[in-house]
């Protein structure tokens, strides 16, 4: 048995999140969301969930300049493959998430 490919996208999601994670289960991925706040423990989550995963999205439009760059320098650290967009809607999650799927 393969292991599950694990996916986080980090900002903008946050209205699509139980869809996207739902589809991932359906499709054998696992996902994570993290909102891209930074205050308080919000690096060090940011920093866990990165490192938890094999591909980090980043949405740009809805986030910090400081989550942008420390959930791209963790991706570096860990070795995530890391894909940048200006936003995510449900759409373009549920494409990210099936190419995912067939690998």
């Amino acid at each position: 048995m393969t292991a599950r490919t694990r996916v986080a996208f980090v900002g903008g999601v946050r209205k699509v999140e139980r869809e996207i994670v739902a589809l991932g289960d359906k499709l054998g991925v696992d996902v994570e969301v993290h909102d891209g706040h930074t205050k308080g423990q919000g690096i060090e989550r940011l920093a866990a969930v990165v490192h938890r995963t094999d591909l980090v999205v980043i949405v740009t439009g809805t986030n910090s300049h400081n989550a942008v760059h420390v959930a791209k320098r963790e991706a570096a650290k860990s070795g995530a493959r890391v894909v940048i967009l200006k936003s995510c809607g449900a759409g373009t999650a549920r494409a990210l998430l099936t190419q995912c799927a067939w690998p």
